[in-house]
């Protein structure tokens, strides 16, 4: 259905009249407000201004004012229709000239349909061509003829242009209204010219009375020159024959007028249906978007909860691996600490404090004397910043006595309750005490054969040692140090180089000078540690280098110079630059180059592992050295049991080495199975001394002493020196 245009000015007071035509005219049909904006022109806005010259801000204010001036006219307007409930678009055209504005828009809207107000005041059949004005002229004149356009003055009908080749397409209804009115005569005027094919036609209205007789009727008089038409009869046919058309155009109209009701009772009948659907389905979509937008709550709620669950599940992953990292370390530290206890439990066994008081033989000055052939030079086995050690025989046994120097003397009380504390002290792979001499101060210790590990690798003066030995001598010296740094309280060797691990018959190692420290002033003590190591600078390489700065011995002191031992073990090499050299062939991985091949053909993962450890036991730092117990003796101890298979050079001569002395029954001079310590300080095995004691003795095999008690203490060190020793063999 097509537009009606309606062509609106300034005055909405002039213009009401128009509207009400139009929307009883055409109610039917949309209607569109065409409204043609005269925009201010530089010109005029000059003329309002100064001399000056106009600015670019103040005439965009002045524009702006009568774009909004031109908006609020539209809007009355609109209000108008809307009290009368009738909806309406709005065509605005900025144009200078009204005219020209309405038939461009005419054209740029392909519009059909217009409606627009006459100027004229007064107006009737005969002076219409003197009162129609100039815009209803220049509009007719200058618009498309496929638009026909009413001219409508104070609500009335005045004029139509209508096109000869849309006379099909032309709303009747403003004729309708002319022709049946009761009031108004319709009369309507062709006028037709051989110069202009595409004439114009109008239809005018005036005040007549209706007669029968149509020439009687039309009064009609053209405002154009009339000198093309043939003559006023032919013009009185034209009109009379135009006259029947319209009546049959109108009754047909009418009936399709009828007709169109009927459509349009039964359009509003679907449309009303389709509105109830609409709203239906309006309704239904209003329950779909409210659900949609709940499952778009439910959708982003369900997103948040997704990060926050990845994220929980990330930190439930970091958690995890940190957990099972603690557990890893946590099992790695069980291991330790459990190989730790039983290592301990072991070390125990052959615990210091004893539960009972060992009898320590003291030997006069006297006695000492003739036990080193008073003081023979040539009985000399060693020298020391501690004293002199002298080869000698006592009670038909040989020993080695120590003889402590005189500065640092103690009184006799503190030195003999020193010694009874270092006679406690006793473990497989410690030099045993067996007596001691107040008057002479000195000790008297098993004697072993073998001498000292120093003579072996250092001076040479025997034959090499098989690496088998050489890693079973290092599992004995850290064995003596556990035992000595988990004592209560805690003993420090604090003297640790090859010249102080002795070896006997069976190669096994045993630490001496263990606590003499203890027996020599501290300040003594570090005067001549300082002397000796300036005067040996091989010595210096033994001693922990925080001790030089702190002059305080720690554990670690003595984890240092077996790191210095472990090296020479491995190598065979003197100390100087042996640490240097040890790193550049772990580093180049040529760990063959180092090694002393003199001792056989070296496992080298195992003993890469052993060159590695040596290396973090000589580090500066005391913090950077590695436990004693959960590593060194846990890469020691395996090492050592690859070792059971001993070579042919040490199996042929173990048969031939005789048990040591101090594992002989000193009864039945046969090694001990029972070990037991008597009142009188010395062991026996079991069997015997509780012979001897059931047969009425109450005095000592040993000395001829009277015994203070007949109570027997099982000797479990001694013991398992003794059961270590069988393995060995």
């Amino acid at each position: 259905m097509g537009t009606v245009y309606v062509a609106v000015g300034n005055n909405v007071h002039k213009t009401r009249q128009l509207l009400d035509w139009t929307i009883h005219t055409f109610s039917a049909r949309p209607i569109c407000l065409l409204h043609v904006h005269q925009p201010y022109l530089t010109d005029s806005f000059n003329r309002n201004l100064s001399a000056n010259e106009p600015s670019d801000h103040a005439m965009k204010a002045f524009q702006e004012q009568g774009s909004k001036k031109v908006h609020e006219l539209l809007d009355q307007y609109i209000l108008i229709l809307k009290k009368l409930k009738v909806k309406a678009k709005i065509l605005l055209i900025d144009k200078d000239d009204i005219e020209k504005g309405i038939a461009e828009a005419i054209a740029q809207h392909n519009i059909r349909w217009l409606v627009m107000g006459e100027a004229t005041d007064k107006f009737n059949l005969g002076e219409l061509a003197e009162q129609e004005s100039e815009k209803a002229i220049t509009v007719r004149e200058q618009a498309f003829l496929s638009c026909t356009i009413w001219f409508i003055c104070k609500g009335k009908p005045i004029c139509t242009r209508v096109d000869d080749k849309h006379t099909s397409e032309v709303e009747t209804a403003p004729l309708l209204l002319v022709l049946n009115s009761n009031k108004e005569a319709k009369q309507s005027e062709m006028i037709n010219s051989e110069s202009y094919p595409n004439a114009l036609k109008y239809s005018d209205s005036g005040d007549t009375e209706e007669t029968g007789n149509v020439s009687s009727q039309c009064s009609l008089q053209s405002k154009w020159s009339l000198s093309s038409f043939v003559g006023r009869s032919k013009l009185t046919d034209l009109l009379f024959h135009e006259d029947e058309e319209l009546e049959c155009l109108c009754a047909k109209e009418i009936g399709r007028r009828k007709e169109v009701e009927e459509q349009i009772v039964r359009v509003k009948q679907q449309v009303q249906e389709m509105k109830i659907q609409q709203d239906e389905i309006m309704h239904e979509l209003q329950m779909v978007q409210d659900q949609n937008s709940a499952l778009k709550n439910q959708l982003s709620e369900s997103q948040c909860t997704v990060t926050e669950l990845e994220e929980k599940i990330i930190l439930a992953v970091d958690l995890l691996i940190s957990f099972r990292e603690k557990r890893d370390m946590l099992r790695i530290e069980h291991k330790n600490a459990v190989r730790k206890v039983k290592v301990l439990k072991e070390f125990r066994e052959a615990d210091t404090k004893l539960s009972y008081r060992v009898e320590f033989p003291t030997f006069s000055f006297i006695e000492i004397n003739e036990a080193t052939n008073d003081l023979d030079p040539s009985w000399k086995i060693g020298e020391g910043r501690y004293g002199s050690v002298y080869k000698g025989l006592l009670c038909n046994m040989h020993v080695a006595i120590k003889m402590l120097p005189s500065y640092g003397s103690q009184s006799q009380l503190e030195f003999q309750r020193q010694v009874e504390i270092l006679s406690r002290v006793r473990h497989p792979n410690l030099l045993t005490p067996i007596g001691s001499s107040v008057e002479s101060r000195s000790l008297v210790y098993e004697y072993l054969n073998n001498g000292s590990l120093e003579s072996h690798l250092v001076l040479k003066d025997k034959t090499s040692l098989p690496w088998q030995i050489r890693v079973s001598i290092a599992a004995n010296i850290c064995s003596a140090l556990i035992f000595l740094h988990y004592s209560d309280p805690c003993i420090i060797h604090g003297n640790l180089k090859p010249s102080k691990v002795l070896l006997d018959a069976n190669f096994v190692a045993k630490l001496s000078d263990v606590g003499i420290p203890c027996l020599v002033q501290c300040s003594a003590d570090v005067a001549v540690m300082t002397t000796v190591c300036r005067n040996k600078n091989e010595s210096m390489a033994y001693v922990d280098p925080e001790y030089l700065v702190t002059s305080k011995l720690t554990p670690e002191s003595d984890v240092y110079s077996f790191g210095v031992i472990l090296l020479q073990l491995l190598t065979g090499r003197p100390l100087f630059g042996l640490v240097r050299d040890m790193k550049c062939a772990l580093e180049r991985d040529n760990l063959k180059s180092v090694l002393d091949f003199s001792a056989g053909e070296w496992p080298l993962y195992q003993t890469k592992q052993l060159a590695c450890l040596a290396l973090r036991c000589c580090e500066k730092t005391w913090l950077n050295r590695p436990d004693l117990v959960s590593e060194i003796w846990g890469v020691l101890e395996p090492f050592r049991t690859t070792c059971v298979n001993m070579p042919p050079y040490l199996a042929s001569k173990k048969p031939h080495h005789p048990p040591p002395p101090h594992f002989l029954c000193p009864i039945v001079q046969e090694v001990m199975e029972e070990p037991y310590i008597a009142a009188d300080g010395y062991t026996y095995e079991a069997e015997a001394i509780k012979e001897w004691l059931n047969s009425g003795h109450n005095t000592s095999p040993m000395t001829n002493l009277k015994l203070e008690h007949t109570d027997l203490v099982p000797n479990y060190v001694l013991h398992n020196a003794i059961q270590e020793w069988q393995q060995l063999i």
